[in-house]
C-alpha cells in the first residue's frame, strides 16, 4: 500500500511538471497580443497619463514639463535682471475660482498642464477644436475668458478670425492668444487690432493674465 501511494505521488509530480509548460504555453498564446503591445509600448516609452481629460504620452509630458521649466527659468532670469539681483518678494496670484474659460485649439493636449492648473484654482475650462465650434459654444454659454491658438488647419490666422467673431458677440470678453514665438511677435499688432487682449508665447505669462 505504501509503495502504491508513493508511486501515485511520483505520477502526480511528473504530471504537474509536464503540465506547467503546457499551461504556460496556452497562456502565452492567449495573451500574446496584449503582452506584445505592452512590451512595444514600454520600448517606445508610450505609457500614457491623463491630465485635464487628455491622454498624454510620456514624451508629451516630458516636453511640456521641459517647456514650462524653460519658460519659467527665462522669466526668473528676466526678473532678476530687472531687479539687479535684489531679493524677490513672493509673487501671489488671484484665484481663478468661478471663471468659465473657453479654450480653442486644434491640439488641446499641448495645454493640458495649464488647463489642470486653472481647474485646480476653481476655473471651468471647456475646449473646442475649431473656430466654428468655439463660436457655437460661445453662443450657447456665457464665458468669462476666451483663449485661442493662432494657426489651425482652417487657417494660419484662425486665432485672429476667432477674436473678431467673439468681439461681434461680446465686445467686453477678454480674448488671449497663446501661440508660437513667431506669431506672437509678427502677428501681434494685427491680433490687438482685432480685439485680442493679449498675445503671448509664454505659458507663465498667460497664467499671470488669467489669474489676476
Amino acid at each position: 500500500m505504501e509503495a502504491l501511494l508513493e508511486s501515485i505521488a511520483k505520477l502526480i509530480t511528473a504530471l504537474a511538471t509536464l503540465a506547467w509548460p503546457i499551461v504556460f504555453a496556452v497562456l502565452l498564446v492567449k495573451f500574446y497580443a496584449p503582452i506584445k503591445a505592452l512590451i512595444e509600448t514600454a520600448l517606445a516609452r508610450k505609457f500614457t497619463i491623463k491630465v485635464a481629460g487628455n491622454e498624454l504620452t510620456m514624451e508629451e509630458v516630458s516636453k511640456q514639463q521641459i517647456d514650462a521649466l524653460s519658460d519659467l527659468q527665462s522669466k526668473v532670469a528676466e526678473l532678476e535682471k530687472r531687479l539687479g539681483g535684489a531679493t524677490q518678494e513672493a509673487l501671489g496670484t488671484a484665484p481663478a475660482s468661478g471663471k468659465r474659460i473657453l479654450w480653442v485649439d486644434d491640439d488641446p493636449k499641448n495645454n493640458s498642464f495649464l488647463v489642470a492648473s486653472l481647474e485646480n484654482r476653481g476655473a471651468r475650462v471647456d475646449t473646442a477644436l475649431a473656430t466654428d465650434e468655439g463660436v457655437a459654444m460661445f453662443r450657447r454659454s456665457h464665458y468669462d475668458v476666451v483663449i485661442s491658438d493662432m494657426g489651425r488647419p482652417e487657417g494660419e490666422k484662425a486665432g485672429i478670425d476667432l477674436a473678431r467673431a467673439i468681439k461681434q458677440l461680446s465686445p467686453s470678453t477678454p480674448i488671449y492668444i497663446f501661440c508660437g514665438r513667431w506669431a506672437a511677435t509678427n502677428l501681434r499688432d494685427e491680433a490687438l487690432a482685432a480685439g485680442v487682449t493679449q498675445i503671448t508665447a509664454s505659458g507663465t505669462t498667460l497664467a499671470r493674465f488669467l489669474l489676476t
